[in-house]
């Protein structure tokens, strides 16, 4: 009878783990990382296409030249500026680049460059 009332218990808390972890990773995706975007947008040129191109387009060539991987390809402005969103999505939830991730800093960048506008600057 103790055996049996052990096994039971060991398989509820084994359940109300499993479950916990899947809460978090939900809640995760209902509530993503947010920035400040407040103050000058982040530089296309100097920040944003090198920090795409090296880690998107060239870096694992996921991304380059004809690549029909996702959004596409991801190596002119055009190109980025129309999967912006789909960029900044995949980065907040860990899901791109492939292989690696991006640091807070990067993820801000993208974030505040598609918040403010995906401007050509």
């Amino acid at each position: 009878m103790y055996r049996k009332k052990t096994i039971v218990l060991v398989f509820i808390a084994a359940i109300v783990l499993a479950m916990n972890a899947c809460y978090y990773d939900k809640e995760q995706m209902l509530y993503p990382v947010s920035f400040n975007c407040n103050g000058t947008a982040p530089s296309f040129s100097t920040e944003v296409l090198p920090l795409i191109t090296g880690s998107c387009s060239q870096g694992m060539g996921c991304h380059g030249a004809g690549s029909t991987n996702g959004p596409g390809a991801l190596t002119t402005f055009n190109e980025i500026k129309n999967a912006g969103t789909q960029v900044l999505s995949s980065v907040k939830a860990g899901r791109m680049p492939l292989g690696s991730s991006l640091t807070a800093a990067q993820i801000k960048t993208i974030n505040c460059w598609v918040t403010n506008g995906m401007l050509n600057n």
